[in-house]
């Protein structure tokens, strides 16, 4: 993205809590870096938010029982002008329906160019949207909690750099849960940790929705791509634990086919020596 068209939304997720019948006030912030160009003019929209499939890529177009917030939400400053260096707070309100169902509800504020603006000044705008803030919220009313850890994938060889290791859990219930998901490597022959660092967590924590399955996968970085590794991934998630401690060994297909190709020679060479001394053998008798 350009200098001239960069910016920046902060938070990037909200969690909140919401009662029937509330009307709850909120904000963003959007910021001009100090090295724009030029004034910075956006627009920010209400839409639903939710995921597809198992790798949670994001949905900001369909709509179902959990997006109704999307339409409980007003903006109150959806457009305007921000200088270089500078920011503004973008307040919304949320009207909270006496008969709001309990549980999760999900929408985004994006923020975007406002083409309009932008179109004027006779400047193209190829990205319509951005950036997005999601909002996470549980409304106060019956709520279901239910959810199991489905997978802890661990591989035992690895052929190629970065090591994949993956994760997946499963919500069934009726409102936002988290996963943690923790990572420790090192080398088979020390016990000093590769991953994490000392100034390092090595847990990762994701939010997941109520009726979907989701797939936390992570790379395994900073390693050699031959080696010997112990490596171990704990997840938690709805009071329940899952341990994976495996030994991977990493080894290139290029490293396997010299082995391989020296291992032959040798057995070849070794061959062809005993059916020479052979030979010699059967010519003195």
């Amino acid at each position: 993205m350009d200098t001239e068209s960069s910016f920046i939304v902060s938070p990037m997720t909200q969690r909140i809590s919401l009662e029937a019948g509330e009307v709850y006030h909120g904000s963003i912030k959007v910021a001009n870096p100090a090295d724009a160009t030029k004034d910075f003019n956006y627009k920010v929209e209400v839409s639903a938010y939710s995921v597809k499939n198992e790798n949670y890529n994001a949905d900001f177009l369909s709509e179902n029982d959990r997006t109704r917030i999307k339409d409980w939400i007003t903006v109150e400053n959806p457009s305007g002008t921000i200088k270089p260096n500078e920011s503004i707070r973008v307040n919304y309100t949320i009207n909270v329906p006496n008969d709001a169902p309990g549980g999760g509800q999900y929408a985004a504020l994006l923020v975007s160019s406002d083409p309009e603006s932008e179109t004027n000044e006779g400047v193209a705008v190829k990205n319509v949207f951005e950036m997005a803030c999601v909002i996470y919220a549980e409304v106060s009313g019956e709520t279901t909690r239910k959810g199991e850890i489905t997978g802890n994938n661990v591989p035992g060889f690895a052929a190629s750099i970065p090591i994949k290791v993956s994760g997946s859990v499963k919500n069934d219930g009726n409102i936002h849960e988290i996963a943690r998901v923790g990572l420790e490597v090192r080398s088979v022959f020390s016990e000093t940790p590769i991953y994490p660092k000392s100034n390092e967590s090595g847990v990762v924590e994701e939010t997941i929705l109520p009726d979907t399955s989701r797939t936390i996968s992570r790379d395994i970085d900073g390693i050699s791509s031959l080696g010997i590794y112990v490596v171990k991934q704990t997840i938690e998630y709805m009071g329940e634990t899952s341990v994976v401690e495996k030994t991977i060994v990493a080894c290139p297909i290029w490293f396997m086919i010299l082995v391989l190709a020296t291992i032959s020679a040798i057995v070849y060479s070794v061959v062809k020596t005993i059916r020479k001394k052979h030979r010699r053998r059967m010519i003195f008798e």
